[in-house]
């Protein structure tokens, strides 16, 4: 199961995240993208579920105890994201615990316009 953990803000627009997911999962060899896991504390913002459409992948909300169990798993930090939400890897993490059991990432942290993915595999969760 390939999964792409995303994290954005305010400024970010789901066309330009679609691309960049799908040229980040291009890039890190993946064959086929499963689902799209976000931060469970941004449920309610819609734009998730745009990207997902996009994609035509379902939406993976990551349960805060879940993003926080795989922390020491990710490979880079953000200052800023572990300011605001308490969570140093939020994309990383979210691409981890979507991906389930035996979960590791094939491509870490990456930014572009407002939003950050990284993509894992995993024996998948549900």
């Amino acid at each position: 199961m390939s999964v792409v953990g995303m994290g954005w803000c305010s400024t970010a627009s789901a066309s330009d995240a679609a691309g960049f997911i799908r040229q980040a999962v291009r890039e890190s060899g993946a064959t086929t993208l499963t689902r799209l896991a976000v931060p469970g504390f941004r449920q309610g913002d819609r734009f998730a579920e745009l990207v997902a459409a996009v994609l035509e992948v379902p939406v993976f909300w990551v349960p805060e105890n879940a993003l926080q169990a795989v922390q020491a798993l990710c490979q880079t930090t953000s200052q800023k994201s572990l300011q605001k939400n308490g969570f140093a890897a939020v994309a990383e993490g979210c691409a981890l615990a979507g991906a389930g059991s035996g979960a590791w990432l094939r491509a870490p942290r990456q930014t572009y316009a407002g939003i950050t993915c990284a993509v894992a595999e995993g024996e998948g969760v549900e």
